[in-house]
């Protein structure tokens, strides 16, 4: 009687250590985000972020992770709505690709919208938020409750968001394997400290621009200057802004190929795509008469004075995919 009770507490350790195991989130096997979009919440220096995650349904191993950093002024994380804004349109190539999504939540700004704090030292009405510490320490702990490395994390943003995309890759481009950029130029006069003395590590980068961008200004100056102070810095023109990528990924002696297409004939203008090949490629698309909206074939943005016209011929989602799993 006693071995048989004996046994039986063995077994029941046996098994409820297993089951424990399987609670872990450093155990490969284990993803701790439930299926669909999700709400969740980081707390960092004492305050609390929020952040979306979209896992697809059917997905088991992590084979990408794919952060999608919003614009500023906003619609927040709420670009993550189909059908909403072309940055949910992840959502659904993470359906058929099966990575992961996620959308973080800007600091907001003094008129209570969500936005980033990047490297503009003249951006007075932005987000002062610490959201370079968000940002690093997320990328830290999905890494870390995913049991991935830093060749599975990837970077995009658009506006503001791309502006951060540059800041997080100034100050930690170690943690991430490639970027991607929608309507973003670095800034004229940049923070001191990492945002002008950071990082050179090289970085493959897929950025698009439309070349009417009333916003951010293909040939720089004042962004989404729409009170006429330019209270939200300056930035420096698109050529400029190639040029240090070019430069900085060791790419700037290299003749891009260059194709032209123009499938929506109802918009603004044809796409120029350069790509300039090498081991940490970079990919540049020029959006003639194109605005400052992300561009999409599927996902309509109306037209105004304040953000020009949308491209519609190129999905940027499906090619900022494209391009990362290119590197894998």
């Amino acid at each position: 009687m006693i071995r048989t009770f004996l046994l039986f507490v063995v077994i029941f350790t046996l098994g409820c250590n297993k089951d424990d195991d399987n609670q872990n989130p450093s155990n490969p096997n284990i993803i701790p985000y439930q299926e669909g979009l999700t709400t969740n919440f980081i707390t960092i220096n004492n305050i609390t972020r929020k952040y979306l995650v979209y896992r697809p349904l059917g997905m088991t191993t992590v084979n990408a992770v794919v952060t999608v950093l919003h614009g500023g002024g906003g619609l927040g994380v709420g670009v993550s709505e189909i059908g909403t804004h072309p940055l949910s349109v992840f959502r659904t190539i993470a359906d058929n690709e099966k990575f992961l999504v996620v959308y973080p939540e800007g600091s907001l700004d003094i008129q209570g919208n969500p936005g980033w704090n990047d490297c503009r030292s003249d951006d007075i009405s932005g987000s002062q938020g610490d959201d370079i510490s968000f940002l690093y320490q997320l990328n830290s702990k999905l890494i870390s409750e995913l049991n991935i490395n830093s060749n599975k994390m990837y970077l995009t943003g658009t506006s503001n968001g791309a502006l951060m995309t540059y800041s997080y890759a100034f100050q930690f481009p170690e943690t991430i394997k490639a970027i991607a950029v929608s309507s973003g130029n670095l800034p004229e006069f940049p923070e001191s400290g990492l945002c002008t003395n950071g990082s050179n590590l090289p970085l493959p980068i897929l950025i698009t621009h439309g070349t009417s961008d009333p916003a951010m200004p293909a040939n720089g100056g004042c962004v989404a200057n729409i009170g006429g102070n330019c209270n939200r810095g300056k930035v420096i023109s698109q050529t400029a802004t190639l040029d240090y990528w070019l430069q900085r990924i060791g790419l700037q002696n290299i003749n891009p190929t260059i194709s032209t297409f123009n499938l929506n004939t109802t918009d603004a203008g044809n796409v120029e795509k350069r790509i300039y090949s090498g081991a940490k490629p970079l990919i540049y698309f020029v959006l003639n008469n194109a605005g400052h909206a992300v561009p999409s074939k599927t996902v309509y943005t109306n037209s105004s004075p304040a953000s020009g016209v949308q491209n519609r011929d190129i999905e940027y989602s499906e090619e900022v995919w494209n391009f990362f799993k290119g590197l894998q």
